[in-house]
């Protein structure tokens, strides 16, 4: 019985583990959409102030 307990725990952890993974990369990709716009609209905004 602990046996199968064990078996049990590691596979909870394991999906809860599977799911923060798949939360961080969306929320990492997230950033990297963001900080790509936010250095483009930069760069297009300073070109447009200067020329």
């Amino acid at each position: 019985m602990s046996k199968v307990m064990d078996i049990f725990k590691n596979m909870f952890l394991d999906l809860f583990s599977m799911g923060k993974g798949f939360v961080y990369g969306f929320v990492m990709v997230g950033l990297f959409i963001v900080a790509c716009g936010a250095i483009l609209y930069g760069v297009l905004f300073l070109r447009n102030l200067f020329f």
